[in-house]
């Protein structure tokens, strides 16, 4: 558990660091979104770039509950691995953090 745990912390504990990196070379102003033709029809402050590593701790933190929850249903609390229910989970975290990567990508540029 504790090898799942230090993976989802540290994949947010990045996505901050980037972020920080994203919000001192964005403008003043970014994009907030972006209609269905491509064309920005919002913006607002940069610190927005904020809420997309928010959004995804708080998804980490409730799956690290959820497995950590499954792990002591099924007696598995002190297992010293990854457990292959965990590894879907893990890719579903890595699909969000890359998305999430690129769309501040494309919202500062």
């Amino acid at each position: 558990m504790l090898k799942f745990k230090t993976f989802c912390r540290s994949a947010y504990v990045l996505l901050y660091v980037i972020t920080l990196a994203f919000i001192s070379i964005s403008p003043k102003t970014i994009t907030t979104h972006i209609n269905g033709n491509g064309i920005a029809d919002a913006h607002g402050s940069r610190v927005l770039l904020l809420l997309a590593p928010l959004l995804y701790s708080i998804v980490a933190e409730l799956v690290i509950h959820a497995t950590k929850r499954r792990r002591i249903q099924a007696g598995l609390r002190d297992v010293n691995f990854i457990l292959a229910s965990e590894y879907r989970w893990i890719g579903a975290l890595i699909v969000i953090f890359v998305v999430f990567v690129i769309m501040m990508w494309i919202q500062i540029n």
